[in-house]
């Protein structure tokens, strides 16, 4: 089953590195790469890879290894959301509001501990190079794409629009 998993992340990696961009809107002209769908792990891992310029090699060790760190951070998101709903309908006073602090900040510190973790994992396949890009791709994958010529930074000194 392994084995099966593994060449499949392969193939995937090849048909990436081969394949030509898909055909669509220019950049700038659309909702993110696939119009504002969530991506599948396959198509996130095949992003990465790309933009890594992972060799198939690499990929194939990779892939398993970074999928399961997905699932690390998403899992500790998903506890998160879950227990900021709790808090849902309740009074916020002051001990209540202290305690959701310290559960956003007891999250963010799962995650980076994930990330340290993980980095030592992600050592062993990656070159320096690639392991100096990876979460900077990562960040770049989940921000939404901006219009050509928009400016950068948040925009908060903008009136809101009026309806």
């Amino acid at each position: 089953m392994k084995k099966l998993f593994t060449l499949i992340i392969a193939a995937l990696a090849v048909n990436i590195a081969t394949a030509q961009p898909p055909m669509g809107p220019p950049p700038g002209m659309g909702r993110g790469d696939n119009g504002g769908a969530k991506k599948s792990p396959v198509e996130r891992i095949s992003g990465l890879v790309e933009e890594l310029k992972l060799s198939p090699k690499q990929a194939e060790k990779f892939a398993p290894v970074y999928l399961a760190y997905q699932n690390e951070i998403r899992k500790i998101r998903k506890d998160l959301k879950t227990l900021m709903d709790s808090y849902n309908g309740k009074e916020i006073d002051e001990k209540t509001a202290f305690r959701m602090v310290m559960d956003q900040l007891n999250a963010d510190a799962d995650i980076i501990a994930c990330k340290k973790e993980y980095m030592r994992v992600f050592k062993a396949h990656l070159t320096p190079e690639q392991m100096s890009k990876i979460f900077l791709v990562e960040k770049k994958a989940m921000r939404p794409n901006r219009p050509a010529g928009a400016p950068k930074g948040r925009q908060h000194d903008k009136p809101a629009p009026r309806e």
